[in-house]
């Protein structure tokens, strides 16, 4: 460990001053540079990567029935809560297993107790362990972006109930871990958990399940059998870089930073409110193409969550090494750490966004194989504007393990049957273009202050909307008229942006933007539809399951689609019912 810090520090200085005296340094700067060159071998480039083959159809002998399961998860992060609920809940067997360490979550997660019910409501966690897995709660979630060289009013947002709860990660998934280490499958075996156990391929035999092959930190091998696996790897997952010919992700959000106490407690700037959330909060103009953001999360007690992070294509040259040594030069500028004393590092590849085709293509992101699905930051559909995988996981986690049971019942384990299982994509879909407001331009190619200036456009925007069209946006579960109020109102402000819209995104992007605004406005139609028809939903599905599963699997989706979208619309911001200034009694809140 001596060795490798000393190789870092004439690099990356900072960094290695902080790791030495972090506890556990060795495994964290282990885990950290594997991440770091597993993504730059896999993704590293704007053009689609040579990837390995580790899926292929072929025939297997079955495996022991001890060594058999319903679901195997390759991934021991967000996974374990859909694990938990799969047999928890419907009784299935199921093995997670993780090169690492299972349950060893390398980002901290916040979220709203509004969403964190989710959790209530499928059965997952009880009110009482509901509430011991909260840090922390906030009164006020701040947004706000450097305004000293930008060319408008200054503004900034003020959230209510948005990543407004801070979760213990480590807390939850010790739980999960525990209900699937004590829950009894029907057929009477034991869950597994593996730890240090590394994916190495899967056979898929289409017509009996698949045979997935791991190896141990001795390099032994072993295979299990399953009717399902669920992919579960993150973003440098081999099985979604195979999945979509070498390039699963467009966007991605390098994020580093540390679980620290000793922050100094105060309302000035370089202080930290216990009561508030930083949530996007910028310090600076763009430096060497890069936009830094800050977030601050208060947790337990006095323990603080820092990070610092940027949008960018994955094309570019992304360096976790780097931005590490960044944070922590840059930290003492934005916050007092005269008495901080760090308890470990957070980071990660936080990947989003889509290769975004014409209409008329085969646009759509691949996340299935015969009897293998991607979900969470392997499938990346969190919004393009928080990158909260945590919170996109929790929102679709009824409608996954639903539509996912029924998949397995009634035997629809094919590509194209599971690949419409994913998570709600309508509203990210159209936060796609704009986060590429957020990515800034080599030196030279724009203004260094330009996304700040596109930013506090976006917020005067928003906070002149009102509370409830912030939090829907910030929760992707924006309308379609809220949001083309929010696209209409931007010129007002800010008359260049369509100059600055044809310079960000390409003839294709604009394309793709207008087609997802589109299917963002069908389905707000659909869902009146089914305000009036959906009664028949469930009973049809339930006729045709055993004559036409194909088209039951269809209806069963459409419901679970709008039961999500109703969930949201009736947990909207309080229950507030604040007026637009603009357009607010002719556009109806939707």
């Amino acid at each position: 460990m001596q060795i490798a810090l000393e190789q870092l520090s004439s690099r990356y200085p900072h960094l290695a001053a902080a790791f030495a005296s972090l506890p556990q340094s060795e495994s964290h700067l282990r885990r950290l540079q594997d991440l770091n060159d597993t993504w730059q071998q896999m993704l590293g480039t704007d053009e689609a990567r040579p990837y390995t083959e580790v899926i292929l159809t072929e025939e297997r002998a079955p495996v022991p029935a001890v060594d058999t399961f319903d679901i195997i998860y390759a991934g021991g992060g967000l996974n374990l809560l859909n694990a938990a609920v799969m047999t928890c809940r419907y009784g299935l067997r199921v093995l997670v297993f993780d090169r690492f360490t299972v349950g060893a979550v390398h980002r901290e997660w916040n979220i709203s107790r509004e969403e964190l019910r989710e959790l209530l409501e499928v059965g997952l966690l009880t009110p009482a362990e509901l509430e011991s897995v909260i840090q922390s709660t906030y009164q006020d979630g701040l947004v706000r972006f450097f305004a000293a060289n930008i060319h408008v009013p200054p503004a900034e947002l003020h959230l209510k109930d948005v990543l407004d709860v801070a979760v213990d990660a480590d807390k939850l998934t010790a739980l999960c871990i525990r209900k699937i280490q004590t829950q009894r499958p029907k057929n009477g075996l034991p869950n597994v958990i593996l730890h240090s156990t590394t994916f190495t391929r899967c056979a898929v035999q289409p017509t009996r399940g698949v045979t997935v092959d791991v190896t141990n930190t001795s390099g032994e091998a072993h295979s299990y059998g399953a009717a399902l696996l669920i992919d579960g790897m993150g973003s440098t997952s081999p099985i979604a870089c195979q999945l979509n010919c070498g390039k699963p992700f467009s966007l991605v959000c390098p994020t580093v930073g540390t679980v620290a106490r000793g922050y100094k407690r105060g309302t000035a700037s370089n202080e930290v409110a216990p009561a508030v959330g930083e949530v996007l909060v910028s310090t600076e103009d763009a430096r060497k193409g890069r936009q830094l953001i800050w977030e601050t999360f208060p947790g337990a007690g006095d323990q603080v969550a820092i990070y610092l992070f940027y949008y960018a294509e994955t094309g570019q040259r992304v360096d976790l090494l780097e931005l590490f040594d960044d944070f922590f030069a840059l930290l003492p500028g934005y916050k007092d750490i005269s008495a901080v004393e760090i308890l470990k590092p957070v980071y990660g590849f936080i990947p989003a966004g889509y290769n975004i085709a014409l209409p008329w293509s085969k646009g759509q992101k691949t996340l299935a194989y015969d009897r293998v699905l991607s979900l969470g930051d392997a499938a990346a559909f969190q919004s393009p504007l928080t990158f909260c995988g945590f919170g996109s996981y929790v929102r679709n986690l009824r409608r996954i393990t639903t539509l996912l049971s029924y998949a397995l019942k009634n035997n629809q384990l094919e590509a194209q049957s599971l690949n419409q299982i994913r998570a709600s994509e309508a509203v990210p879909a159209v936060a796609r273009a704009f986060s590429k407001f957020m990515i800034a331009k080599a030196e030279g190619q724009e203004p260094a202050w330009q996304v700040n200036e596109t930013m506090n456009v976006f917020c005067r925007v928003l906070a002149d909307l009102g509370p409830r069209v912030t939090n829907d946006f910030f929760k992707d579960r924006i309308g379609w008229l809220d949001y083309t109020r929010v696209v209409f109102n931007t010129p007002r402000y800010y008359a260049r942006i369509y100059t600055l819209a044809l310079s960000t995104l390409s003839p294709v992007e604009i394309i793709g933007w207008i087609t997802a605004w589109l299917a963002l406005g069908r389905q707000s139609l659909i869902y009146q539809c089914y305000l009036l028809f959906g009664w028949c939903i469930a009973p049809l599905t339930f006729l045709l399951r055993s004559t036409m599963p194909k088209f039951a699997l269809k209806l069963a989706i459409y419901q679970e689609s709008m039961k999500q979208v109703r969930r949201s619309k009736e947990g909207t911001y309080e229950q507030s019912r604040q007026k637009a200034q603009w357009w607010g009694k002719l556009w109806p809140h939707g």
